[in-house]
């Protein structure tokens, strides 16, 4: 019973990522829009806009990763699996789920490293206002993390209800 517990909190913590990723293209839509405005009436267009979104934009793809997953809307090819009987799906699962843990793991590993060297030297974005990059560069880690606890937590459930 404690697995499930553990997937529901899960869930809460993938669905408020989402939230996020969505909430952050709402914004960058009305940021884009005031943008044109300003430059098509005024003259004037919002500073830096342009790399505020090249920042913010890997929120909106890293994010809703683990949700898509856990919702299983991800692309997947099973015309061979699904023509095999329940217990060898099932071990197709299983090996799925462990390989895509351990390179999500890895992706996960690689993209925290160069986050925390952008973060340590104060990296910014060449922009006409002062923008730290490190900021476009924690959604990776974030985002990936996710889907790995993800992909644990498939195999963990996959495992406990062997068929």
């Amino acid at each position: 019973m404690g697995l499930a517990k553990v997937d529901v909190t899960l869930q809460k913590v993938e669905k408020g990522l989402t939230d996020i990723s969505w909430i952050v293209c709402v914004f960058l839509t009305f940021m884009i829009v005031i943008d044109v405005t300003l430059r098509f009436f005024f003259n004037r267009p919002l500073p830096a806009s342009w790399e505020i979104s090249e920042i913010l934009m890997p929120y909106i793809v890293f994010f809703p990763f683990a949700f898509t997953s856990t919702v299983n809307a991800h692309v997947r090819v099973s015309l061979v699996q699904d023509l095999m009987p329940k217990k060898i799906q099932w071990s197709f699962d299983l090996i799925s789920a462990s390989i895509s843990f351990f390179l999500c793991a890895m992706l996960t590993c690689w993209s925290w490293v160069r986050f925390w060297e952008s973060f340590v030297t104060g990296e910014e974005i060449l922009a006409a206002i002062s923008l730290p990059w490190w900021v476009g560069k924690m959604a990776m880690p974030i985002g990936l993390g996710m889907f790995t606890v993800r992909y644990l937590m498939q195999f963990l459930l996959k495992l406990s209800r062997e068929k």
